[in-house]
């Protein structure tokens, strides 16, 4: 799996919209969109954001 992947399910495991995250995360929904899509990938403190959130390991949302 990719990292868009394991993030849409990561979040939907969580129980979160992705306005939710977006906002949690002080992004813009469309920027989670892209994530979920593989359009584009969180930086370094993204990624350190989304794993706190959404309570996964940074190895299991790259794997």
């Amino acid at each position: 799996m990719s990292f868009a992947e394991n993030f849409k399910k990561a979040r939907k495991e969580a129980g979160l919209t992705q306005k939710q995250v977006a906002d949690a995360l002080g992004l813009n929904r469309s920027t989670v969109t892209y994530y979920e899509t593989g359009v584009s990938m969180p930086n370094t403190r993204n990624l350190g954001k989304i794993r706190d959130l959404l309570n996964i390991s940074i190895e299991d949302l790259l794997k």
